[in-house]
C-alpha cells in the first residue's frame, strides 16, 4: 500500500500549467503510461485474437463461446511444446495445442467451460461413437412430453427463457441423455450437444453483459416489445420438431468434426479451478503460457451464460453461483471487491480523472479496476513461477474506458508484470476497438488508446 506519495504520475508534475484542460491531461498520462513500453504494430494477428475467425472450425463449434480466440494462435505464437492456459474457457489453445502435437493443461473457474473443454479433448472410442449415434438416431422413439416440473431448475429465469412446449422438450431429452445406458463420454458428447443448442432453441440470446430476450427488439437506445407471433416466425408451427431437428443437426456436425480426433496427438489436461491459485493446480513448469483474462469490462461471463449454467446442472442455487462469481477475477461487480489491492500510481493516476458525476463510479468502478490489476499482478507472479527459464508468456488484453477516461489495459498489465517478476517487455497492438457510444463525445481523439494486444512477458 505504499508509494502513493512517491507517484510520478502526480498532477503537480504532469501539469506545469495549474488550468491545464481536463483533455490535455489525460493525453499527457496515457502518453507517459504507454511511454514505458516497447509498443509493435501486429495487425497480423487482429483475426486471432477473437472468436469470429474459428467460431465454425471444428471442435470450436460445439458451444458458442464468444470469449474464446482462434485455435490459430498457438502455431502464430510459435508456442512451446508444454503449454499452459490458466484461463482456458472452452479450449481453444488447448484444442489448437493438440492438433499440432503439443501437450497443454488448462484451468478456469467456470464449470461449463471446462466441461466443454474436456469433452473436445476426450476422443471417444468407435463403439462410445456408435452409441451416440445409436442415441441420434432413437429419438423418435423417445418421450419427449411428460411431465417436467420436477426437473426445473430453481431458478426465477426458468419459464422466461424458454416457450412452455419447448421447455418440456429439451428437459425431456436431458433426462434421456443422462439415463442413457452407455459410457460417461458419450453421454457427456450428448449432453454438451444439447448444451450447444439451448441459446438456439431459446427464447433469449447473450448480448454484452448478460442476455436479452427475443420477444423485443432493439432500437437505438432502447427494446421494443415485439408483436405477437414471434415465436412462429422463429420455432415454426411444431417448436418439439425444431428442438429435435436441431439436436440432430448439432450431434451430426458434432460426429463429422470429432473425425479430426484421429489427428490429435498432443495431450490436454483441463482442471476447474481459480487461476488465483494456478500454484497449486498446475503441474510442473512450461515452456509457454498464453492467456486471455476477462477484460476489465465490468462484463459478469457468469451472468451471460447463466441459462446454460442452470439447466445444464453445473451449479444448482443461487449460492453456487454467487461463490463462482465472488471469487472470480475482479473484472465485474459482482466479484469481491473487498480483496486487499495494491496500488498502481499509474493507475491511480487515470482513476482522479474520472467524472464522480457517472453512473461507472458511483457504481464502483474505481475499486473494480484497483482490484482487477492487483489480481493480475498475482495471477503474472504464480505464472512467472511455472514458466520455464527460455519460456514466454502472451497475454491477450483490450483495454477499456470508463467515466471518460481510457484504461490502457495493456500497459497496466505490462506494469503488473513487472511487479510479478517478469523482465523484458513487449506490447503487440493487434487491432483497433471502438468506443461506446455513451463515451465517444468524452473522448473524441483519445481513439488510437483504444486497443487490443498481445502483451509479451520474458522471464
Amino acid at each position: 500500500m505504499e508509494g502513493v506519495t512517491q507517484d510520478p504520475f502526480r498532477e503537480d508534475r504532469l501539469d506545469a500549467h495549474p488550468h491545464a484542460s481536463l483533455t490535455s491531461r489525460l493525453k499527457r498520462k496515457l502518453e507517459k503510461i504507454d511511454g514505458e513500453w516497447r509498443f509493435h504494430e501486429r495487425p497480423d494477428l487482429s483475426a486471432l485474437v477473437n472468436w469470429s475467425s474459428g467460431k465454425n472450425a471444428p471442435f470450436h463449434r460445439w458451444f458458442r463461446y464468444r470469449e474464446a480466440y482462434s485455435p490459430e494462435l498457438v502455431q502464430a505464437l510459435n508456442l512451446g511444446d508444454r503449454i499452459l492456459d490458466p484461463f482456458c474457457g472452452c479450449g481453444s489453445a488447448l484444442v489448437g495445442a493438440a492438433q499440432r502435437n503439443k501437450n497443454s493443461f488448462g484451468i478456469d473457474l467456470n464449470p461449463l467451460a471446462t466441461f466443454v473443454a474436456q469433452v473436445k479433448l476426450h476422443a471417444l472410442s468407435l463403439s462410445e461413437l456408435s452409441d451416440v449415434e445409436h442415441f441420434a438416431s432413437s429419438l423418435s422413439t423417445l418421450d419427449l412430453d411428460a411431465d417436467v416440473f420436477s426437473l426445473i431448475p430453481d431458478t426465477q429465469i426458468a419459464n422466461k427463457v424458454f416457450e412452455p412446449s419447448i421447455l418440456t422438450c429439451i428437459l425431456n431429452l436431458k433426462r434421456h441423455i443422462q439415463s442413457y445406458p452407455s459410457s460417461t463420454a458419450s453421454r457427456n458428447f450428448l449432453l454438451l450437444a444439447w448444451v450447444g443448442i439451448l441459446e438456439k432453441v431459446g427464447s433469449y440470446f447473450k448480448e454484452g453483459n448478460g442476455i436479452k430476450y427475443r420477444n423485443a427488439l432493439r432500437r437505438p437506445g432502447k427494446y421494443i416489445r415485439r408483436q405477437e407471433g414471434w415465436q412462429l416466425q422463429r420455432f415454426g408451427s411444431d417448436q418439439k420438431s425444431y428442438v429435435i431437428s436441431s439436436f440432430l443437426e448439432h450431434v451430426r456436425n458434432m460426429l463429422l468434426d470429432a473425425e479430426a480426433w484421429a489427428t490429435m496427438k498432443g495431450r490436454g489436461e483441463v482442471c476447474n479451478g481459480n487461476a488465483l491459485e494456478l500454484s497449486n493446480l498446475a503441474p510442473g513448469r512450461f515452456d509457454s503460457i498464453v492467456f486471455s483474462p476477462p477484460y476489465a469490462n465490468r462484463f459478469d461471463y457468469f451472468e451471460s451464460m447463466k441459462v446454460e449454467l442452470w439447466f445444464g446442472g453445473f451449479v444448482e442455487s443461487q449460492a453456487d453461483l454467487q461463490r463462482l462469481r465472488k471469487s472470480s477475477l475482479r473484472s465485474h461487480l459482482g466479484a469481491d471487491l473487498k480483496r486487499e489491492s495494491v496500488v498502481l500510481p499509474e493507475l491511480e493516476a487515470l482513476i482522479s480523472d474520472m467524472d464522480r458525476q457517472s453512473s461507472s463510479w458511483r457504481m464502483g468502478v474505481p475499486d473494480l479496476l484497483r482490484g482487477y490489476f492487483s489480481d493480475m499482478v498475482e495471477v503474472l507472479r504464480q505464472c512467472r513461477e511455472k514458466l520455464t527459464d527460455d519460456g514466454t508468456c502472451h497475454v491477450v488484453v483490450g483495454n477499456s474506458a470508463f467515466a471518460g477516461v481510457i484504461i490502457p489495459s495493456d500497459s497496466l498489465t505490462a506494469r503488473a508484470a513487472e511487479l510479478a517478476g517478469f523482465g523484458e517487455t513487449e506490447i503487440w497492438v493487434t487491432r483497433h476497438l471502438t468506443v461506446a457510444p455513451q463515451q465517444r463525445t468524452a473522448l473524441a481523439g483519445f481513439e488510437h488508446f483504444m486497443r487490443e494486444s498481445i502483451v509479451v512477458l520474458l522471464p
